[in-house]
């Protein structure tokens, strides 16, 4: 007896010629087969919603770290400019408080 041997690339031949398709047990599982493409499609648009969604995250996690920066740099404005702060950095440079209003000299203008 000759036996038949086996051809692996049956399958491939078929799929690439489209004779897979026209097959019997194709167009009986055709509902699987539309059922499988919608999953898939679902899942490779789940992926870029995920990917968005993280780079969304990533740059509200850098807006609250510059957010925190703010204020801790507004806190150290307010308390370097504070009236006591403002005396002791700038009485090394003579600079005074005044105790008393400043005077106004009225001059006449000459024509």
């Amino acid at each position: 007896m000759a036996e038949k041997g086996i051809n692996i690339l049956k399958p491939l031949t078929d799929l690439l010629s489209g004779n897979f398709f026209g097959k019997e047990f194709v167009q009986k599982n055709m509902g699987f087969v539309v059922y499988f493409t919608f999953l898939v499609v679902l899942y490779i648009g789940y992926g870029y919603y995920a990917d968005k969604q993280m780079k969304i995250a990533a740059e509200l996690e850098n807006m609250e770290e510059l957010n925190s920066k703010l204020h801790s740099s507004i806190k150290e404005l307010n308390q370097i400019s504070l009236q006591s702060n403002i005396l002791k950095m700038t009485a090394d440079q003579g600079i005074k408080e005044l105790k008393q209003a400043p005077i106004i000299i009225h001059t006449e203008v000459k024509k």
